[in-house]
């Protein structure tokens, strides 16, 4: 059976959403073929195993637990070194003096908990932007989903809405707000810039769209009507990023989200979705993404799985599902992506167009209810699964590369 370590949690303001992405996957995946070893990363940036972690109420006690509290798991750490095959186990001396032991040559069966496979379930900063790829990466170990490239350009809206511009895929005007740019003592030079360079012909700028650049659930995304709104929005995107995009607002809008994952190398798109907006701002909020009807928590979260949607939607005309379908595959393509990731558009109704949005490179459940959607027969086990053996296809074929050149220069 392959270890495969299912890492989620992280230092990000959607924690609790990769909690449930995991805990989901763990239950999905196959333990027929599969030894999971569920890896928490704390809201420090510790991290953690044990079976205690299978526990859904486990989390909110945990992060609340009192100075000198009994722990029901144990402490790991991931070194980026080649060849040492998993994670560093805690001791009663802590995690320095395992890795000691370990290069010191004792028994490493007693100081690494073996991992054949990572899968990384973050969302958000350090999980879904290439950082903990590039950690992966310097083990040598093969990682489901995106690779560091395409994380780390997929986490920014404003380099992804360019590449996607540069193959030819609309998207809607913008402006990036860098926090250092920006002063509340005086905002009028960014308000003026902002209002003059998404001014619409005849009709100003108002309303505007504001949202964190690097962020995702729809953390801090405001819709403004005004001066003194765009600067009560800025100041919160700042409170969770440094830099803000600000779009005009289109007033007619409807989303579509479709996924997309490789089949035989090439990227195949997923059916459409239109998931279902209850907040009067017309903004698709973090409750109606994950907290259940109309913001009432009558059941546990089940992710993204939870929100409101019409899958397919008949009164959708087949052009705009077929253009998010193809633009979706054109996105993730250029990239460089693997795995599965969502792709999200917006529909101007008024207009009749389509424009792309933003791309989640490990979205929410794994997108997994819009592939049983798209083919029944395909279960949220068989995925997953997919998803390792690409993992493993793909640094197979890395691991033929050569990396050393001999040492030259230095003779």
């Amino acid at each position: 059976m392959k270890n495969v370590a299912i890492v989620y949690g992280g230092r990000s303001v959607e924690h609790e959403i990769s909690v449930i992405t995991a805990l989901e996957a763990a239950q999905a995946i196959d333990t027929t073929r599969y030894k999971v070893t569920l890896v928490y990363i704390d809201l420090h940036g510790r991290w953690w195993t044990g079976e205690k972690l299978r526990d859904r109420s486990f989390y909110a006690a945990f992060h609340g637990r009192t100075e000198g509290a009994k722990l029901e798991v144990e402490e790991v750490t991931l070194l980026p070194t080649p060849g040492i095959g998993g994670l560093v186990r805690g001791s009663k001396d802590g995690v320095l003096a395992a890795v000691a032991r370990l290069f010191g040559g004792g028994p490493k069966k007693d100081v690494v908990i073996p991992v054949d496979v990572w899968m990384p379930l973050l969302h958000g900063t350090y999980g879904e932007d290439g950082c903990i790829q590039g950690l992966f990466e310097l083990t040598e170990l093969p990682y489901t989903g995106a690779p560091v490239r395409a994380a780390a350009v997929g986490m920014s809206k404003p380099t992804t809405k360019a590449l996607a511009a540069q193959r030819g895929v609309p998207v809607l005007p913008w402006v990036v707000v860098e926090q250092h740019q920006w002063s509340t003592k005086d905002p009028g030079p960014v308000l003026d810039r902002l209002t003059t360079a998404l001014s619409r012909e005849g009709g100003g700028a108002w309303p505007l769209f504001v949202k964190p650049a690097n962020l995702g659930s729809s953390v801090g995304v405001a819709k403004v009507e005004d001066a003194p709104g765009l600067i009560a929005a800025l100041v919160k995107v700042f409170q969770h990023d440094s830099q803000a995009i600000v779009e005009p607002c289109v007033v007619d809008l409807s989303e579509i989200n479709v996924s997309v994952r490789r089949v035989n190398g090439a990227p195949v798109a997923s059916v459409v979705e239109m998931p279902v907006r209850r907040s009067k701002s017309g903004v698709l909020t973090y409750e109606d993404k994950y907290v259940g009807s109309g913001g009432k928590k009558k059941a546990p979260s089940a992710g993204m799985a939870t929100m409101a949607r019409v899958t397919d939607p008949p009164e959708l005309p087949q052009e705009f599902k077929d253009a998010a379908r193809a633009h979706a595959c054109t996105v993730y393509d250029a990239l460089g992506c693997m795995g599965v990731s969502r792709i999200d558009f917006i529909l101007d109704g008024a207009a009749g167009q389509l424009y792309f949005n933003e791309i989640n490179t490990l979205p929410g459940s794994v997108a997994h209810y819009l592939w049983s959607a798209s083919t029944p027969s395909l279960l949220y086990t068989e995925l997953l699964g997919a998803m390792i053996e690409e993992a493993e296809a793909r640094r197979g074929a890395e691991r033929r590369l050569s990396r050393e050149f001999g040492f030259k220069a230095l003779k």
